[in-house]
């Protein structure tokens, strides 16, 4: 009777391990998943940013070139007519 006992005693501490673990584990996992997306929305800002910026730069070369017509640069900022045709 005695051996059961500890096996009880020795089962509820298993069982609280691997509670503990698991939940502890899932924290970090949760912290790593929000890190990771973080980064990603700054990266893809970055990215954004930098086109943005390469269109600028096109824009004024094309204007200094004189060849505005060949090059098409699509303007970044709609205005209200774009904007109500979009939603239509």
């Amino acid at each position: 009777m005695m051996s059961a006992n500890i096996t009880l005693a020795m089962l509820k501490w298993l069982i609280a391990a691997f509670a503990s673990g698991s939940l502890l584990g899932f924290t970090f996992r949760t912290q790593r998943i929000a890190k990771a997306k973080k980064r990603i929305l700054e990266l893809e800002t970055e990215m954004v940013e930098n086109h943005a910026e390469i269109l600028r730069l096109h824009k004024i070369h094309a204007d200094r070139s004189g060849n505005a017509a060949k090059v098409p640069v699509i303007n970044l900022k709609a205005d209200s007519q774009i904007a109500a045709v979009a939603k239509a």
